[in-house]
């Protein structure tokens, strides 16, 4: 388990890898990777969809699985990286050596993906479409129109 100086855990956080990161990809897992101002250490997190995992038991397990590596791999992580795993279908059947091995080749890429331009998630893209307000916004001004 990952203590909490080294989980993000804030939406900013979030966000912001979703706009200014960068992303890695492999055949189990997707990073993300960001630099922050300095004084911060590494912070993981790590996604696993509903639409992907079906079942909370499988999401819950591959992401123990995964937090569990990671944090002997911790000492390989650079000083001021905020780090996101998206995590694919893949990953769940895949041995305990093979998600490893996956983790220290992302890990070893992070000062390369540093060097590429900010590209946005797919999610950041969706979310840049919106022309509306925040939905709370507009079932606010539905409602005082009486539909």
């Amino acid at each position: 388990m990952l203590k909490k100086p080294f989980r993000l855990t804030k939406a900013r956080d979030f966000k912001l890898l979703g706009v200014k990161g960068r992303s890695v990809y492999g055949p189990f897992l997707v990073m993300r990777v960001r630099t922050v101002p300095a004084g911060e250490g590494p912070r993981v997190a790590f996604i696993t969809s509903t639409k992907v995992f079906k079942k909370a038991v499988d999401r819950n397990r591959i992401k123990r699985r995964l937090r569990a590596l990671m944090q002997g791999l911790l000492s390989e992580i650079p000083k001021n990286i905020h780090l996101l795993f998206i995590v694919r279908q893949e990953a769940l059947p895949a041995s305990h050596t093979n998600l490893t091995a996956e983790l220290k080749r992302l890990l070893a890429k992070i000062p390369e993906a540093l060097t590429q331009p900010p590209r946005l998630s797919p999610r950041a893209k969706k979310m840049g479409e919106r022309k509306a307000g925040p939905p709370r916004l507009a079932y606010a001004r539905r409602r005082e129109a009486g539909r």
